[in-house]
């Protein structure tokens, strides 16, 4: 029964490090996002990618930490 927990930990402690690695790398790929400038002047789409981000990073959010728990 030991051998299973020590399995089942090593399992969690090497999800929770990707689950990390992960949202890490999903803020560093928001804020390289290149803000808008004469070169590259803001559009609908650049705002509509965004929402849509927001959007599916709120259902992930709401997936894990359910409102009201």
């Amino acid at each position: 029964m030991a051998k299973n927990t020590a399995r089942v930990e090593d399992a969690y402690v090497t999800a929770h490090v990707r689950a990390l690695t992960l949202l890490e790398d999903l803020h560093q790929i928001v804020e390289d996002m290149p803000a808008p400038d004469s070169d590259h002047p803001i559009n609908w789409e650049h705002v509509g990618s965004l929402q849509h981000l927001c959007e599916r990073l709120k259902e992930l959010k709401d997936f894990v930490a359910p409102a009201g728990e």
